[in-house]
């Protein structure tokens, strides 16, 4: 289909998975558009630091574009991609438990209106393979990137090292190291599905 970029913004929700299904890079940068603004709210209900946001925005992205063979298009493809995002908030913060014990989460009541409203996911055993497929590409896609940023960019996904670890480390003031690893994530993310068609 010779869509231009433009045309595909006017495309409906479907019609880009459906594109973004045949590896079209365009379709999944349009709705990462579409929905960044509503996703970074959605998160911060549940999130107040905005690195931290801006963290779990990118990596709801990633997860909802690698996993977007498994959306049920029964269901608004918003209310899909903010259940991912409402889940990796919590397992940010659950994260965050393990290191500060009395971090407050959200009330029960929000989480339970929220789940009663969303379906939840049916265990599929090709998730396990799917999840472990995607994260070799992850890795693989970290190993393309320019080498600042590739160095920042596995201590923080893979060794899971801090801002203020990183900066200490290779001894950069800790805003370069911020910015570093957001435009690492950000490259990351435009990488996501592209090397699939080079296998």
């Amino acid at each position: 289909m010779g869509k231009t970029g433009s045309k595909l913004t006017d495309l409906s929700d479907t019609d880009l998975i459906r594109l973004a299904l045949e590896q079209n890079q365009a379709a999944y940068i349009v709705l990462y558009t579409r929905y960044s603004i509503g996703v970074r709210n959605h998160i911060a209900k549940y999130v107040s630091q905005n690195e931290d946001i801006e963290d779990i925005m990118l990596e709801s992205f990633q997860k909802a574009f690698s996993q977007i063979a498994l959306y049920n298009p029964e269901y608004k493809f918003s209310t899909w991609l903010f259940r991912i995002a409402r889940n990796t908030a919590l397992d940010h913060i659950g994260r965050k438990d393990r290191e500060k014990s009395n971090m407050p989460t959200t009330s029960i009541n929000e989480q339970m209106s929220e789940i009663s409203e969303i379906p939840a996911p049916v265990h599929n055993p090709e998730e396990d393979i799917i999840k472990q497929q995607e994260y070799d590409k992850w890795i693989a896609n970290i190993d393309k990137l320019k080498e600042d940023y590739r160095t920042v960019a596995k201590m923080n996904l893979i060794d899971n090292f801090g801002y203020k670890e990183i900066a200490e480390t290779l001894d950069l003031p800790i805003n370069t190291v911020k910015t570093k690893i957001r435009r690492a994530k950000e490259q990351l993310l435009k990488m996501m599905n592209v090397s699939d068609e080079l296998q």
